[in-house]
């Protein structure tokens, strides 16, 4: 069973030209014994028909191997093929296999042509077939058989013109359905390329905002050291070296927010930017919001880069926000970990459609929505509904860090942020 199924798969894989060739040669190669070998029961009922020559294998070979160009120009195969069949009978040769070219062409004529087309042709092939049928009785007169071989003859092509019909019928359907299945992959990709620049615009007005504070606090210590210069050098120097340190992350932020800068129609917002310390109020809105959360803090907590600070933070509350959207009755648990060269966010829960929440996330590289916090509201900050899974590969990138999202076994889902510090502190 396997190797014919195999087989037929091979078989479709064939060029249509070289399949359909091999269909008429098959019918050839059968047809000409039946050329040169007449069978003895012609001969019982008196019939005699011409020898075989090489006029009878040309026609043979007109009207199979015709068949090879079915499916580009059917009518024209069909009128070859009956051409042949027509005057095989006429010179006087025996009817053989070769004629279910003549339904097979009936078939792909009905199959392969307009509507317009397929009407009018099976019509003239359906007088044609009279014609051939009454030109056989003149020559061959049996009058025992004649009214069944009428009958059987017309509706053996009948059929094979409704089975063609049919055919392209699904034909069309599968047309319009791959035409549609290329527009929707379309739009998906254009969708998430949209939600893509929508959340780099927004990480780029976070950065924005944390390298305006930097410069802020920079252009306050170089007024309060230019001040205490002359009086307390030590008090100035301080101030420098915390410019040199505030300018020097300003730097790092501001090479991540080139590389995600978008465009800056939205305003910026003068509100602090949230940050890790934040997050027990975060899980307290959730909470309050009817998602049962627990936060774990491992490690020692210390100062981070504002960047990450913010990204780590909005990674917690995109991952919140899926739970709540996607997981129905869940409970989470969000666990923080300080570690000498990165931090991890890790944000688990037990919640329904584990496998589903990637497809409609698009496993962290195509179109998935969230709001800006987990209770599904904007956090103030002016920024608006972020787009969960999207958002926190963005962010994640923007570090040289690394995301794994997917389903947990029996049920749940998680999320794992490894945020690099080395090269946030570069």
């Amino acid at each position: 069973m396997r190797d014919w199924r195999s087989l037929l798969n091979r078989a479709r894989r064939l060029n249509p030209l070289v399949a359909d060739g091999l269909l008429g040669a098959f019918l050839l190669v059968i047809a000409l014994p039946q050329l040169f070998v007449q069978d003895p029961a012609y001969h019982d009922l008196g019939y005699s028909f011409r020898g075989g020559d090489w006029l009878g294998v040309l026609l043979l070979a007109a009207e199979t191997l015709a068949l090879a160009w079915r499916r580009r120009h059917p009518l024209i195969v069909l009128a070859v093929s009956t051409g042949s069949a027509v005057s095989l009978l006429l010179v006087g040769f025996p009817p053989t296999v070769a004629d279910l070219a003549l339904v097979v062409g009936t078939y792909s004529l009905a199959a392969h042509s307009p509507r317009r087309t397929a009407i009018i042709g099976g019509v003239a092939f359906m007088v044609a077939l009279g014609g051939l049928l009454g030109l056989a009785s003149v020559k061959y007169p049996h009058d025992a058989t004649r009214p069944q071989e009428y009958a059987v003859n017309f509706a053996t092509f009948t059929f094979a013109w409704f089975l063609g019909v049919l055919q392209r019928g699904r034909h069309q359907h599968t047309a319009e359905l791959e035409r549609l299945n290329r527009q929707l992959a379309a739009e998906r990709e254009s969708r998430a390329r949209w939600a893509v620049a929508e959340e780099r615009s927004r990480i780029a007005r976070e950065l924005h905002d944390v390298i305006a504070h930097a410069v802020s606090v920079m252009v306050v210590q170089a007024g309060a050291a230019r001040r205490v210069a002359g009086s307390r050098p030590d008090q100035a120097k301080d101030a420098m070296t915390l410019i040199e340190s505030t300018g020097r992350q300003a730097l790092v932020e501001m090479r991540g927010l080139v590389g995600v800068l978008r465009d800056f129609d939205e305003p910026t917002s003068l509100d602090p930017q949230p940050r890790l310390a934040d997050l027990a109020t975060l899980v307290e809105r959730s909470r309050a919001a009817g998602l049962d959360v627990t936060l774990e803090i491992r490690g020692e907590p210390r100062p981070l880069p504002t960047g990450i600070d913010l990204s780590a933070y909005r990674i917690v509350q995109e991952a919140l926000t899926n739970v709540r959207k996607h997981a129905g009755r869940a409970a989470a648990a969000v666990r923080v970990r300080y570690d000498t060269v990165a931090l991890q966010i890790e944000v688990v829960d037990d919640g329904r459609g584990g496998a589903e929440r990637v497809a409609h996330n698009g496993n962290a590289n195509a179109n998935a929505n969230g709001d800006a916090n987990g209770d599904g509201n904007s956090d103030g900050n002016g920024d608006g509904p972020g787009h969960g899974l999207i958002g926190m590969r963005e962010r994640v990138a923007l570090y040289g860090g690394r995301l794994e999202v997917g389903p947990l076994p029996p049920r749940g889902f998680r999320v794992l942020a490894h945020l690099p510090l080395e090269r946030a502190a570069r």
